[in-house]
C-alpha cells in the first residue's frame, strides 16, 4: 500500500470525527506523494525534515507548521 492510500485513509478517519484538515490535508498529500516517489514506506525523521524545510528560503513559521502536521501523522 502506498503511504499516500496511507494518508488518505488517515484524513479520511480524522474527518469522520469532525476535524476539517484542508490545509493540513493538502500538506499531508503533499509530503506522501514525495515519501512515494522516493520509494520510502515509513516516515523517518529525516524525510519529515527535509520536507518540512523546503522550499529554500521558507519562513521558520512556514517551517514549524509543516513539521507539526507531519508529526500529527507520524
Amino acid at each position: 500500500m502506498s503511504m499516500r492510500s496511507h494518508v488518505e485513509q488517515y484524513l479520511a478517519m480524522r474527518r469522520s470525527l469532525g476535524f476539517k484538515l484542508h490545509g493540513e490535508g493538502r500538506m499531508l498529500l503533499d509530503f506522501a506523494d514525495r515519501l512515494d516517489h522516493a520509494g520510502q514506506a515509513t516516515i523517518t525523521v529525516a524525510a519529515a525534515l527535509g520536507w518540512a524545510t523546503e522550499p529554500a528560503g521558507v519562513t521558520a513559521a512556514h517551517r514549524q507548521r509543516r513539521l507539526a502536521v507531519v508529526r500529527s501523522l507520524a
